[in-house]
């Protein structure tokens, strides 16, 4: 007689499958979702308390400043994006950079810059000896040759207040600034010219021809307490929006409509898809403006892409929802290097044009949204080719992604200054 396959397998499996089904109840998965049941969700993180949205919120610039290209290298409340070089008591008071005592050194800035105008405001003692140190590396130790040295020192100083040290005495014009008292100091730095300014009276006119081509900015302490506020640096580049060139762009990638409009402008609809600037970049601050069309639109640029992949890149996010409060945002938050670093909190809004700087300098990629800084991180991970899998520093192509089928955005303007 024929012997049913299916009655000999029957008995064991419903054995086998008993059995199973009594360890899993007895065990704890590693996963959300056991047999269609969803388990509770982890706890998030607690708020960062130090974090005061409302006055992040108050130090973000006017419209007219961010389309200029303007950003502020210190937020008013934290050091993020600053480091110090040695022991000194830097710290932030009243919306002030304070430094008092210490070894002589600096706070640097965590990325490089190229071509710029900075400016700031300060408050010396009467004997201080500081200076605003501009194109300048980690290292550096001969003002003449290794960066700018914009000095903050009194009138007997060899280089008085608004010199560029060890190349351009202050100009004899120029009133020497009181000690105790709030002054700005304002520098335009642009390839080889270098221009000073002290509370609006040019100090200084200067043409390097040592080579120098980018660097970080730097606050110096040296002897006698200083004071920094309202720092801002507004970058130097080439635009590459408004006046789109069809040419300089890849072929839309996805399921996503590029629109070439006749002001220039980008629009992108639907997603996921991506649309590729050509023209490969390593190292580069990258300022650009977006306006979101529909609610609750998931959008992104990307950097340092596997030319012709799929958005293999890094990707500063453009998403402006948050929960109950601006500290936690849905979705990273705009200016965060998504699935890497959190935005500090989420500073753009729906309906409204977005600004967008990214600072992309070796392993460091700092973000600033709406002038405001927001991250400033650095990538420790073993080298890749692909950023998702680990650092990448070498040269890449840009991408503007549109991400969910029902999205729209319109990148506005974009200016690259790339970095040596």
């Amino acid at each position: 007689m024929a012997r049913d396959f299916r009655t000999l397998i029957k008995s064991p499996l419903l054995g086998l499958l008993t059995l199973i089904a009594g360890v899993l109840t007895t065990c704890v998965l590693p996963s959300r979702i056991v047999f269609g049941q969803e388990t509770t969700k982890p706890a998030e993180p607690p708020l960062d308390e130090s974090v005061n949205v409302q006055a992040l919120l108050d130090a973000r610039l006017a419209t007219e400043d961010l389309d200029l290209g303007w950003i502020r290298l210190f937020d008013g409340q934290s050091l993020l994006g600053w480091k110090a070089t040695s022991e000194v008591d830097w710290k932030v008071e009243k919306g002030e950079i304070v430094a008092t005592q210490g070894k002589a050194g600096f706070l640097l800035s965590d990325v490089r810059f190229s071509d710029y105008e900075i400016e700031l405001e300060f408050l010396a003692d009467e004997k201080t000896n500081s200076g605003l140190f501009l194109r300048t590396s980690d290292g550096a130790k001969d003002p003449a040759k290794d960066c700018y040295e914009i000095n903050i020192a009194p009138t007997d100083n060899p280089f008085p207040t608004g010199s560029i040290v060890g190349r351009a005495k202050v100009s004899e014009q120029v009133t020497a600034p009181e000690a105790e008292q709030w002054h700005s100091l304002h520098a335009l730095v642009d390839q080889d010219h270098v221009q000073v300014w002290v509370n609006g009276q040019q100090a200084a006119d200067y043409k390097d021809t040592t080579g120098l081509t980018a660097g970080k900015i730097g606050l110096q302490f040296r002897e006698g307490s200083i004071r920094f506020r309202n720092i801002r640096l507004r970058p130097i580049g080439y635009s590459v929006l408004p006046k789109a060139e069809k040419s300089d762009w890849n072929e839309p990638a996805g399921a996503i409509q590029v629109t070439f409009t006749d002001a220039g402008t980008i629009k992108l609809k639907g997603g996921r898809g991506h649309i590729e600037l050509l023209q490969p970049h390593a190292n580069l601050c990258l300022q650009a403006t977006a306006l979101t069309l529909t609610e609750n639109v998931n959008s992104g640029i990307f950097f340092r892409c596997i030319p012709g992949e799929d958005m293999n890149g890094y990707e500063c996010q453009i998403h402006h929802g948050f929960k109950e409060d601006r500290r936690r945002a849905v979705d990273a938050g705009s200016g965060s290097i998504f699935r890497r670093q959190n935005a500090k909190a989420v500073l753009s809004d729906e309906g409204k044009p977005v600004h967008i700087t990214i600072v992309a300098d070796g392993p460091t990629l700092a973000t600033w949204v709406e002038g405001v800084p927001v991250v400033s991180w650095t990538d420790t991970r073993a080298p890749n080719e692909n950023p998702r899998k680990g650092l990448r520093t070498e040269a890449g192509t840009i991408m503007l992604q549109g991400h969910d089928p029902g999205s729209e955005a319109e990148f506005t303007s974009m200016t690259i200054c790339p970095l040596p």
